[in-house]
């Protein structure tokens, strides 16, 4: 059964997988498959955590790991959350969830919410949101999951820099690809957005479709958009175009490319940024600009940086010389899983 079952996976990822960001009559036929199937929870099981707070600021964190391990560079990420006065529901999204994993959120969490993984990140998002009830006590709420290593500064003073009086949704960063949008890793909404009407249409009305294509377009790019259809105001604090700028106040025109100190990975690197700028084409900026921002005081950097560098970063194995000058963030924690989870790459 599992070989058939791998087998018409295969099958479905040779015509319809590859070209589904682009196909959308993939998209919608899951989308109405959804309707049919995909308005139910998708929890398994819930427990109580033993977070001491009552505080009307709420964090829903989203969790994934293919063993269900919750590894230290999380549990940072939790405990600064509780420094900042987040009260926590813990969402994971992992196939299996042992106990000895569970009782490493003692104290850190309010809520655990274990969930099979339909609907990726916003299906976990919308699960710890419905299971919150009624929102409307809420000073604010912020959505954020695992996706980075940090944070690396205090995120009290990050929430500092998010007023209600400038923004009723926050984000770290934004994007211009495809349609300009708030990064969904990192997401505040202050009370104003959470009593409107867009956010219970959005979340508790939430159809949980298995398609990431679907959930990128509609919800990452789409909640920005319908946000400011509504009428709310939509802001981050490290704006792609200011990383842009300063940028290209640093490094002068594109003459650097003839600098031939500059390594060929460097120069070709320094290239794409010039080309894309040059053109109006937005670039990911938590991967090409991950030391600037780290330099402005963003307080993460994507694990997929790290694992993976898709964009062939040069030097990127300066990451943790450079974090432990400007942070007293503890790099072992990244050091202990990158060596756990990484085959046949050094950093």
């Amino acid at each position: 059964m599992k070989r058939f079952r791998a087998l018409l996976r295969k099958i479905y990822m040779l015509f319809a997988g590859e070209h589904e960001r682009s196909d959308y009559i993939v998209q919608y036929a899951k989308y109405f498959l959804a309707l049919l199937f995909g308005r139910k929870s998708y929890v398994r099981k819930t427990w109580s955590g033993t977070q001491d707070s009552t505080s009307k600021d709420v964090a829903v964190f989203v969790h994934f790991d293919p063993n269900g391990i919750i590894h230290n560079f999380v549990l940072h990420y939790l405990d600064e959350l509780n420094k900042s006065g987040r009260r926590i529901v813990f969402v994971t999204n992992s196939p299996k969830f042992p106990k000895s994993e569970r009782k490493k959120l003692d104290g850190l969490v309010a809520s655990i919410l274990w969930r099979r993984n339909k609907g990726y990140d916003f299906g976990a998002y919308a699960d710890g949101i419905k299971s919150l009830g009624d929102l409307h006590d809420l000073n604010s709420l912020l959505i954020c999951n695992d996706s980075v290593y940090g944070p690396v500064f205090s995120l009290k003073d990050m929430f500092n820099k998010m007023p209600a009086e400038k923004a009723d949704i926050w984000a770290l960063t934004d994007s211009w690809d495809t349609r300009y949008h708030l990064q969904s890793y990192f997401l505040l909404f202050h009370k104003k957005a959470i009593r409107h009407e867009f956010f219970a249409k959005r979340w508790q009305k939430y159809v949980h479709v298995q398609s990431k294509s679907w959930v990128i377009r509609k919800h990452e790019i789409g909640l920005s958009t319908e946000a400011r259809k509504a009428g709310l105001r939509v802001r981050a604090i490290f704006r792609y175009r200011d990383q842009l700028a300063k940028f290209i106040d640093k490094v002068g025109d594109a003459n650097i490319l003839n600098d031939k100190s500059l390594s060929p990975s460097h120069r070709n690197i320094l290239g794409q940024i010039f080309e894309h700028a040059e053109n109006s084409a937005p670039l990911n900026a938590s991967h090409f600009f991950w030391d600037q921002l780290f330099l402005s005081g963003y307080p993460f950097i994507k694990r997929e940086v790290l694992q993976g560098n898709p964009m062939g970063l040069p030097s990127l194995y300066k990451w943790q010389q450079l974090l432990e000058e400007i942070s007293d963030y503890d790099t072992e924690l990244i050091n202990d899983h990158l060596e756990e989870i990484m085959r046949g790459r050094f950093i």
